[in-house]
C-alpha cells in the first residue's frame, strides 16, 4: 500500500512541477514601463526556456552598461522568422520592450530593429 501511494504522489509531483515551472512576463516587466536601447550585441543565446540578448549600451556620460534582455522561446521565434543565425555579436542593434520592474538592468523584448533599419523577424507582444 505504501508503494502505491509514493507512485501516485510521484506521479502528482512529475505533473506539477512543469506547470508551476512557466510564469507571466508581467510578473517581472513593467507593460507600463517601455524602453528602447542601442548598443553592441555581446552574446546571443537561441535556447530554451527564452532567448537572450546581451546587450552593450553607451550612456551619456559614455559609460558601459551591460543589459540583458529575454524574448520568447526559440520555437516561437522560428515561427516569426528568427533563426541562431538572426544576431551577430559585434551587430549595433536596438531593442524595445519593457524594463524589469526592480530596476535592475534587465528587459523583455518585443521588437529588436538593426542599424539598417530592418526588422529581425515579426515582432510580436511581451505575453510570448
Amino acid at each position: 500500500m505504501r508503494t502505491v501511494v509514493l507512485s501516485l504522489l510521484a506521479l502528482l509531483l512529475c505533473g506539477v512541477m512543469p506547470a508551476q515551472a512557466h510564469h507571466s512576463g508581467a510578473l517581472f516587466y513593467g507593460q507600463d514601463m517601455p524602453i528602447s536601447l542601442t548598443g553592441v550585441v555581446m552574446r546571443f543565446s537561441f535556447r530554451n526556456p527564452h532567448a537572450i540578448v546581451e546587450l552593450e549600451v553607451t550612456d551619456e556620460k559614455g559609460g558601459k552598461k551591460r543589459w540583458t534582455a529575454e524574448t520568447a522561446a526559440p520555437s516561437a521565434l522560428r515561427r516569426r522568422g528568427w533563426s541562431q543565425e538572426s544576431l551577430k555579436v559585434g551587430e549595433t542593434v536596438t531593442l524595445a520592450g519593457f524594463s524589469a520592474r526592480d530596476g535592475t538592468l534587465l528587459m523583455r523584448i518585443t521588437k529588436i530593429t538593426r542599424a539598417d533599419g530592418t526588422d529581425v523577424g515579426v515582432p510580436r507582444g511581451i505575453n510570448e
